[in-house]
């Protein structure tokens, strides 16, 4: 008796519950603390998010933070100075505008984001580590596809809603 071919999945709905599953994941408490609190690397999830961004765009307004995380100024003072306070960030009046200030990210910043990105990567590393080389890579170029896409779609939504 011949086999029928199993249906083609819904890819949307694929994607929708593995993001689901991957999101109750890592907010797992356990889960949390290997992703941001090992190796001396103390940080939520908002202050790794927040501080890979200083860390790469390198000086950077307080305000573009705020449009970037999509919250309100005051928000985004009370984020910063959290990582001020823990010597991760430093500010200073930006010198083409001294109304505005400039936040960059200190040597103690960097070696926690650093530290943090370690950590992560050995978990997910350690996730797919009995996948083989040809699917581990496979599954690396398409997430960072998936990633490229997200971002353009965000990218152009926020490009859409300063027109308006």
């Amino acid at each position: 008796m011949a086999q029928r071919p199993e249906p083609a999945p819904n890819v949307g709905e694929t994607v929708e519950s593995a993001l689901s599953t991957i999101t109750r994941w890592s907010t797992r408490a356990y889960n949390k603390r290997l992703l941001h609190d090992s190796a001396g690397a103390a940080l939520s999830s908002t202050d790794s998010w927040l501080l890979e961004r200083v860390v790469v765009s390198g000086p950077v307004r307080m305000s573009k933070l705020a449009e970037w995380m999509e919250v309100d100024k005051s928000t985004m003072t009370t984020e910063i100075h959290r990582l001020e306070k823990a010597k991760l960030v430093s500010r200073r009046p930006d010198p083409s505008d001294r109304r505005a200030v400039l936040v960059s990210s200190t040597e103690a910043g960097r070696t926690a984001i650093a530290k943090h990105r370690h950590a992560a990567q050995d978990v997910y590393d350690t996730l797919v580590g009995k996948w083989t080389e040809e699917d581990r890579t496979e599954f690396a170029r398409l997430l960072g596809r998936f990633v490229d896409e997200l971002s353009w779609v965000t990218d152009a939504v926020a490009e859409h809603n300063e027109s308006i």
